[in-house]
């Protein structure tokens, strides 16, 4: 684990990853280090040489700048600079909606999408797109509310709640009504986070400082003791999968009270997705497949913007 001293900066660093320069305010996240301080000396991740496995595919050019990851059984949903696309194991990815807007946060719950970003070239929009959501599976999109003022980079949904960060000043915002309406709930200083899918009264987040744990949707948060520095996160039935700062994957059971380390990423990493055993990580140019929870992982999409 880094040294304390050492953790704002590779935070920091992280946080550069999910900012595009699209949209206005971003220039504070492009003035942290671009990488921390030894991420070129990294193992490789734990694979799996099963022949069941498909091989991996090659991005496409046009969509090869990825935000966010999110899985829906076998399909992986691609929030990417382009628009938003999918991708079902060893096929070529396709794209879902049918403009090419920058798909910098995403969430879903049921059969509900949100998103938020900037619009794509020749749209006529303003630069930060605010909530927006989709009914038709991400096909067609319309704004929900705060247009012209939010820009999520990370959002979270679980049935009519919808919770993300803003990009420009950290604020951490919930909706209890699928995004009509808001709660500010401060600035807590938060990179990632994910909803508990039976409580999402429960809420957990990395910090600069280690984890924290939320039992009241965010307003409060608490440190979680003796945790790994994590920095991505992904909640799946009663399992929260993590990627740390130092590139390995973790794995709790009880609500992120306590971890297990399973392996390490190649790569620095960017995006993390679960649903149920099935785990997908975006780190350096490749997003990394596991269909064991994490505990082996293959190469499912190469050729990725290394950001």
């Amino acid at each position: 684990m880094p040294a304390p001293r050492r953790i704002p900066l590779v935070l920091a660093s992280a946080l550069l990853l999910g900012a595009c320069s699209s949209g206005p305010g971003d220039e504070a996240i492009a003035g942290t280090p671009s990488s921390p301080p030894g991420s070129g000396a990294v193992a490789g991740p734990t694979t799996d040489s099963s022949t069941d496995t498909p091989g991996p595919v090659a991005a496409g050019e046009d969509w090869a700048h990825v935000h966010n990851l999110t899985v829906d059984g076998d399909l992986l949903l691609i929030g990417t600079h382009e628009g938003l696309w999918s991708q079902l194991p060893g096929a070529p990815a396709q794209q879902v909606s049918e403009q090419r807007f920058d798909v910098m946060g995403f969430a879903q719950a049921g059969t509900a999408m949100y998103s938020s970003g900037h619009p794509g070239q020749g749209q006529d929009a303003p630069a930060d797109l605010g909530l927006r959501t989709s009914e038709d599976a991400g096909r067609t999109w319309t704004s929900t509310s705060l247009l012209g003022e939010v820009d999520f980079h990370r959002l979270r949904a679980q049935d009519t709640i919808v919770q993300g960060l803003s990009a420009h000043d950290g604020k951490f915002l919930r909706s209890t009504d699928a995004g009509r309406t808001w709660s500010d709930l401060g600035s807590p200083g938060l990179f990632d986070f994910a909803l508990n899918p039976s409580d999402p009264e429960m809420v957990l987040g990395t910090q600069q400082s280690g984890p924290v744990r939320s039992t009241d949707g965010g307003k409060t948060f608490q440190p979680i003791p003796d945790a790994p520095l994590l920095a991505f996160l992904a909640w799946t039935g009663s399992t929260v999968y993590a990627i740390a700062t130092d590139n390995t994957v973790h794995v709790s059971n009880d609500a992120g009270a306590t971890w297990e380390q399973l392996g390490q990423l190649q790569g620095q990493p960017q995006a993390l997705g679960a649903d149920g055993d099935r785990v997908v990580a975006l780190a350096g140019s490749t997003i990394w497949d596991s269909t064991n929870g994490g505990r082996t992982f293959t190469p499912r999409i190469t050729g990725l913007d290394d950001h």
